[in-house]
């Protein structure tokens, strides 16, 4: 996102506090200047999960929006004179998505004013990529913040979206039903899990034989044994991804197995979590191991497929090379 368009962006997360209700506990629907004894009045017992601080850092990279932590490092006082301070939000370096740049960069971001202890704020934080300083990440949270630097925080919304874009070459596979694999990284990212893996899981039935014929491919590239082609072949007359597994007995080439495991096998376990016999929490982490495990297949094929491109350009110069 270029800068000059923070306006946008805050618009763009507006919405998610018009709808507050809906998703905020009763314990956290607040505005700037609350105090604390009225939200202690309406709190309601927290876990011991729920008490444990985390870093800042960690809560802006990796908590998705619609979830309240304890933080250990949240505020501090900024001296502006000899006789008057500011309450200021912390605002760590974070490593992020840059669509600009094609990877992850390192985003920094100014501090934000809050008010003073035990009361509540609303405040926004505007990062920007390090790197190409043209890619911009807003966050808009509630902050309540207690004994110097620990605090609550809740995390409204964030633009661009909270998570890691699907890979693009991941979604040229899928051709149709990239939408569904994007759907299913979009439930993902806001911790849904039993959608997520829904999502992903069809994308993969749908897709099986062009899975397969990716691997093919590669086998073919890398003169792999015949018996593990045959077997591909035969999985793909089967209409189930469970069922085609069964006919893949030969190990795939060491080029595609990921830390000496067939990816194969290890989507075969994930989707075979029963989705309607699982806890949410659960199938969101099979969901996040299938779109992993997936994504590295698909890196690994292109890379390999890459790499005899090379290598086939290589040996076709030498061999010029001789004959003059």
């Amino acid at each position: 996102m270029a800068l000059g368009l923070e306006d946008n962006a805050v618009n763009a997360i507006a919405p998610l506090l018009d709808d507050m209700s809906d998703v905020v506990p009763e314990s956290t629907r607040v505005t700037s200047g609350v105090d604390m004894d009225d939200l202690d009045s309406t709190a309601v017992e927290r876990t011991d999960e729920e008490i444990a601080s985390i870093p800042l850092k960690d809560f802006l990279e990796k908590i998705h929006p619609s979830l309240k932590k304890q933080i250990d490092d949240l505020w501090y006082y900024s001296r502006v004179s000899s006789s008057y301070r500011q309450a200021k939000l912390n605002a760590p370096d974070l490593r992020l998505h840059c669509d600009t740049c094609g990877g992850e960069r390192t985003f920094r971001g100014e501090p934000a004013i809050i008010s003073d202890p035990p009361k509540v704020s609303t405040v926004s934080l505007r990062y920007t990529c390090g790197d190409c300083n043209n890619e911009t990440k807003y966050y808009s949270l509630w902050v309540r913040p207690s004994d110097q630097p620990f605090g609550e925080l809740y995390k409204y919304g964030e633009f661009p979206p909270f998570g890691i874009p699907v890979a693009n070459r991941v979604l040229r596979l899928f051709g149709r039903d990239a939408q569904l694999m994007k759907k299913g990284r979009q439930c993902e990212n806001q911790g849904y899990g039993v959608a997520a893996f829904a999502y992903y899981r069809r994308v993969v039935e749908n897709h099986k034989n062009d899975i397969f014929d990716e691997i093919i491919k590669v086998c073919r590239t890398v003169n792999a044994p015949g018996d593990i082609i045959a077997e591909l072949d035969e999985a793909k007359k089967e209409i189930a991804f469970a069922k085609s597994m069964d006919k893949i007995k030969t190990a795939l080439p060491q080029g595609l197995l990921i830390d000496g495991h067939n990816p194969l096998s290890a989507l075969h376990g994930a989707l075979s979590v029963g989705i309607h016999e699982e806890s949410d929490e659960d199938c969101l982490e099979a969901a996040s191991a299938v779109r992993l495990v997936l994504t590295e297949l698909v890196e690994r094929i292109a890379l390999l497929k890459q790499d005899n491109k090379e290598l086939s350009g290589a040996l076709q110069l030498l061999l010029n090379k001789k004959k003059t």
